[in-house]
């Protein structure tokens, strides 16, 4: 029902589009900014202890690899702080609400949407990348297989990352990233619990458990990435509607 009164509006409300708008914009004198320039300039407002913090996780495990022998604790450590990594990317898509930026970065040439798009995007590699990097650091460290290590080790950062996006969702508060570091704090919590409590948890007899769970989460948060789009762009025409 809210659904259809949304298009409802948009269609009576709709906002005709601009005339000679190009045109109109290569008059002014202002800086212009192209599409790569843009996506480089995000990396500098992207806060430095999301970088280091990542940094400091690579070389804690090179380090950990390097005196310490691989086994299951080690494995549940290392699944146990990669949430933590997430946290930090996600506190760069939810900066502009803390700050009530949101408004005037939906009022720019690249847009919020953009700009939040943008960030998921360069984190989402970078986080891509330490985890494939961390995988690599265990190779023959370990009796486990590339792939099963994997769902190990990124399960719970994928809990993390829906626990997180479901509330950004759902949410519309200063404070919301206070409630994210709960969600993560208890994925953290919950992860060394399970393996504590079931010895077995690496083992074959739960070897189902993961792939499952791996899947699962992972079509859970590609869900909540594209609720969080489309109420992006609601908020954006809802905007246009004021102007």
């Amino acid at each position: 029902m809210r659904n259809n009164l949304k298009k409802e509006l948009k269609s009576v409300f709709d906002v005709p589009p601009p005339t000679r708008k190009n045109q109109f914009l290569s008059q002014l004198n202002y800086p212009k900014t192209s599409r790569m320039d843009f996506i480089i300039s995000q990396l500098g407002y992207i806060r430095k202890r999301t970088w280091i913090l990542s940094m400091l996780l690579f070389i804690g495990i090179l380090d950990g690899l390097y005196f310490y022998k691989v086994s299951n604790s080690f494995i549940w450590v290392v699944s146990s702080i990669l949430p933590f990594i997430s946290l930090s990317s996600i506190s760069e898509i939810v900066k502009s609400t803390t700050y009530n930026m949101k408004e005037l970065e939906m009022s720019c040439k690249y847009n919020f949407l953009q700009i939040c798009l943008v960030r998921l995007g360069v984190l989402g590699a970078t986080n891509f990348m330490l985890l494939i990097g961390i995988l690599i650091l265990f190779v023959g460290k370990t009796d486990y297989s590339f792939i099963r290590l994997g769902l190990y080790i990124t399960t719970p950062y994928l809990l993390n990352c829906y626990g997180s996006l479901y509330v950004i969702n759902r949410l519309k508060t200063r404070m919301i990233m206070y409630v994210c570091c709960g969600v993560t704090a208890f994925v953290s919590v919950l992860n060394t619990l399970l393996t504590i409590q079931i010895n077995e948890i690496y083992t074959e007899m739960y070897w189902l458990f993961w792939p499952m769970s791996f899947i699962i989460l992972l079509l859970l948060s590609a869900r909540e990435i594209v609720k969080l789009i489309r109420k992006m762009e609601e908020l954006q025409w809802n905007l246009s509607l004021t102007a």
